[in-house]
């Protein structure tokens, strides 16, 4: 049994998450109609399941939303036109209209999952110049989210656009792919009470809403090095990092953001040994908290598999490891632009 075995045999002990793995259910969404009807196939597809959804949120609503933002929301959802570009606007309306939730509810739960998240964040690239990239995303609610959770195709001309895994009545992306372009994944940077977040959109309208931007950046941005500009020096209404892949050597980097700019481009440099790179939700430059200590792990699992053995079962491994993968997690994605078709998800039930 040679080294490379030895090492995964070993990382497969580790990955205690693994019994029960669902692949995540694939829909599309047609750019090529009014944005009111976007996600209506999709909703009447689920309709057995908007009763729960419904049930849902209202239930993270009463659970996490403070009372004071509120009138906020309410102020936001009156002028929704105004404070959200197209297709977003139309997008929340259409879903309000199918599922007969309120459009203040869903304006709530898109702005709680942009701002409550943790999350795991890996970009790599093998010995023969391949870039990988995979992510955990993590919330307090898992089990809610974990049965929201779909991969969608965003199609124009019947071609797929771009690649999301995301959630019911979610009209942001954390998580996605441009074939052949760049991938893109988003984790929390905790700077604050996410309801002052709230009030900063409402007060700067120039500011973006990060699930927004990555996504009008999927859809507009042709190139690695357009979607790093993009992503880096857009005001945004909240702190955050963007994990961003290529399609050639050496295109990965994580970005450290605060409202109105960079603070921070961390570049992989393979020619240097720096062949990979691990964010989580602290600041690369400074430890983990021991509380939280994610980091480190995916670092030690990663070493283990060494640049020879990545690959997309490997990096789904390492994001098996404890406690990288934590009863928190809902859903693993791995992604590698360079290779559209690899793309895939699994919803995660530790």
């Amino acid at each position: 049994m040679d080294v490379r075995t030895v090492c995964t045999a070993l990382l497969l002990a580790l990955a205690l998450g693994a019994a029960r793995d669902v692949p995540v259910q694939r829909y599309v969404v047609n750019l090529d109609t009014p944005p009111e009807q976007h996600y209506v196939p999709i909703m009447q597809e689920l309709k057995d399941q908007i009763p729960m959804f419904q049930k849902d949120v209202k239930s993270l609503i009463t659970q996490f939303v403070p009372g004071e933002v509120l009138p906020l929301v309410e102020a936001l959802t009156a002028s929704l036109d105004q404070y959200l570009p197209e297709p977003f606007a139309g997008e929340l309306r259409g879903i309000a209209n199918c599922t007969e939730i309120d459009l203040g509810d869903l304006v709530i739960i898109n702005l709680f999952y942009d701002l409550s998240a943790f999350c795991t964040s890996i970009v790599a690239q093998d010995s023969a110049g391949n870039i990988w990239h995979g992510r955990n995303l993590d919330y307090a609610f898992g089990d809610t989210l974990r049965n929201a959770t779909v991969m969608i195709d965003f199609q124009t001309n019947g071609e797929t656009l771009y690649t999301a895994t995301t959630y019911l009545g979610y009209v942001g992306v954390l998580t996605g792919q441009r074939p052949n372009k760049f991938t893109i994944s988003v984790d929390e940077r905790d700077q604050g009470a996410w309801w002052m977040n709230v009030l900063q959109a409402l007060l700067n309208k120039e500011a973006s809403i990060m699930s927004f931007l990555v996504r009008e950046t999927l859809a507009e941005v042709d190139s690695y090095d357009a979607a790093i500009q993009k992503l880096a020096y857009t005001p945004l209404i909240a702190p955050v990092y963007f994990i961003v892949g290529g399609a050639n050597v050496a295109e990965g980097a994580v970005i450290t953001r605060d409202r109105t700019s960079a603070l921070d481009i961390w570049m992989m440099n393979p020619s240097q040994g720096s062949w990979f790179l691990v964010e989580t939700n602290y600041d690369h430059w400074e430890p983990p908290p021991p509380d939280d200590n994610r980091r480190d792990p995916a670092v030690k699992a990663m070493n283990t598999i060494g640049q020879d053995g990545i690959n997309s079962s490997a990096l789904f491994e390492v994001l098996s490891v404890r406690p990288v993968l934590n009863r928190n997690t809902t859903y693993t994605t791995i992604m590698s632009s360079g290779q559209p078709r690899v793309y895939n998800a699994w919803v995660r039930w530790p």
